[in-house]
């Protein structure tokens, strides 16, 4: 029996893009002692028979000594530097398993998936149901317009690596989706912008997962509630700016909607820091939208909502 430790590193969307290729990894080494370190977001394995008991939080006291110093084996993927990743041939969760499970071969990956439990379940459906009797439209969506590099910087949110939808973007796709849709703001509180149009809520991360779970649709951009909507198979639309759908999203499942009008450079994050800050400055425009390409992006969500939100 071999000890084994594997070590992921990064945002909460990276740990969800993990699940299968663990659960694939725990399935065909069942005789060894596994342990998975998470740096902070392990709550989100919670209820995942067999990657609850094994995974811990990599800043909890005591972890080195009773969980990592008796290793044999430490295997710790980093996804940005797989050749097939970088080069827009496979997803996310795929270099995940090219490196934990050693293999290009990805058709028994399944996907990923989160478990909530009746409380998370029941306290989603409440404040929906809030929601909805408040905003009295039929059908609820999440929307999460800014990732985890938006910044607001003297009352302006910026995100300098492009990933988020620009602000007044977002304000003026908001106004049109509000007239026919019940809307909630996914994100933090000092980065929300004309507030009146959606709904809010002080929530965790797993009581985020709980309300896209029980909305009928979710928009975001390459950020983690685009993971949580595909883990609870709810259908959305993701707009991407700075990086490629193959690898940051589900292009197969969601609908993507991209500034078609720019081309972009791929940023090599975790590689190459100057290169990758040079991309981001060759990106810096590809999440602008005209007003003609925001009602244009309004009719194709439309459209998209009353085809698979019955």
């Amino acid at each position: 029996m071999k000890k084994i430790a594997i070590m992921i590193d990064g945002g909460a969307g990276r740990i969800l893009a993990a699940i299968p290729a663990l659960l694939k990894y725990v399935r065909n080494n069942r005789d060894d002692d596994i342990v998975v370190l998470i740096g902070g977001w392990d709550t989100l394995l919670f209820g995942i028979p067999e990657l609850q008991n094994i995974t811990y939080s990599s800043d909890v006291k005591g972890v080195f000594e009773n969980k990592m110093k008796d290793r044999d084996i430490v295997i710790s993927p980093e996804p940005y530097r797989v050749p097939n990743y970088y080069n827009q041939k496979i997803s996310l969760s795929e270099a995940f398993d090219e490196l934990i499970n050693s293999t290009t071969d990805h058709s028994d990956l399944e996907t990923l998936y989160m478990v909530l439990d009746k409380r998370e379940e029941k306290t989603a459906a409440e404040f929906i149901k809030k929601v909805k009797e408040v905003k009295k439209k039929k059908k609820t969506i999440v929307i999460q317009p800014f990732g985890r590099s938006a910044d607001n910087i003297s009352g302006d949110i910026i995100d300098t690596s492009s990933r988020s939808i620009e602000p007044e973007v977002y304000v003026a796709l908001i106004k049109k989706l509000s007239t026919k849709y019940n809307l909630i703001f996914f994100g933090e509180r000092n980065i929300a912008v004309e507030e009146e149009y959606t709904a809010k809520n002080e929530t965790d991360l797993r009581g985020w997962a709980s309300i896209i779970d029980a909305a009928d649709y979710f928009i975001g951009c390459d950020s983690v509630g685009q993971h949580m909507a595909r883990a609870f198979n709810i259908p959305g639309t993701i707009i991407i700016g700075s990086t490629f759908p193959i690898n940051t999203s589900y292009p197969d499942f969601f609908n993507i909607i991209e500034n078609e009008s720019i081309e972009k450079e791929y940023s090599p994050l975790r590689i190459c820091g100057f290169d990758s800050h040079l991309a981001d400055r060759l990106n810096d425009r590809c999440m602008e939208f005209t007003p003609k390409e925001v009602d244009a992006m309004y009719k194709n969500i439309v459209k998209d909502i009353e085809k698979k939100v019955k």
